[in-house]
């Protein structure tokens, strides 16, 4: 089965069980019938020299969107929520932490993130991804429904916090990515 075929499966599978998906505990088990290998989402990887990492919304419906996102080595990205949405992280390869926050922002756990691990971030959860390695790290994340209103906070000063456009990911936003300055 190719790529788009899985993520249309799980697409059709959503529709049918629209009800009853409504936290990413819900989604886990779907998304673990459609294993996804970098073998198959090599060429889709976004390699940005000015971001911490690069963003590549492979798939879209009204159910769901699924981005690949490729870390670089020792970077991060900023606090942030999923807005209207829950999420989940497929772990492609190792070496990645899952850094979970409260609504202050106070850091409460760092845990690593290991491949063929799904990582759970309900709806108004703060975290941040970060690739403390030496070589790039590379997870697929699924957004249900798809990205809106993303609060993006700054990791060193939690002052400055913004809500971006749907295409942009949790890193500082450029004038034009920023929908509303809190």
């Amino acid at each position: 089965m190719t790529k788009i075929e899985k993520l249309t499966a799980i697409d059709k599978l959503f529709t049918e069980n629209k009800n009853n998906i409504q936290q990413p505990a819900d989604l886990i088990p779907i998304l673990k019938d459609f294993i996804f290998s970098m073998d198959e989402l090599k060429g889709d990887l976004l390699y940005p020299e000015d971001l911490p990492y690069g963003r590549n919304v492979i798939f879209r419906s009204e159910n769901f969107e699924a981005i690949l996102m490729n870390w670089k080595p020792k970077q991060s990205s900023y606090i942030h929520d999923h807005g209207n949405s829950f999420g989940v992280v497929y772990v492609l390869t190792d070496g990645g932490n899952n850094v979970a926050y409260d609504s202050d922002y106070n850091h409460i756990a760092t845990i690593p993130l290991s491949k063929g691990d799904f990582v759970e971030v309900p709806k108004g959860n703060y975290h941040r991804i970060e690739n403390p390695t030496d070589i790039h790290s590379v997870t697929l994340h699924f957004y249900a429904p798809p990205l809106n209103g993303m609060k993006v906070i700054d990791t060193k000063d939690v002052k400055r916090q913004f809500i971006v456009s749907n295409e942009t990911g949790a890193w500082e936003p450029k004038d034009e990515e920023i929908v509303a300055s809190l």
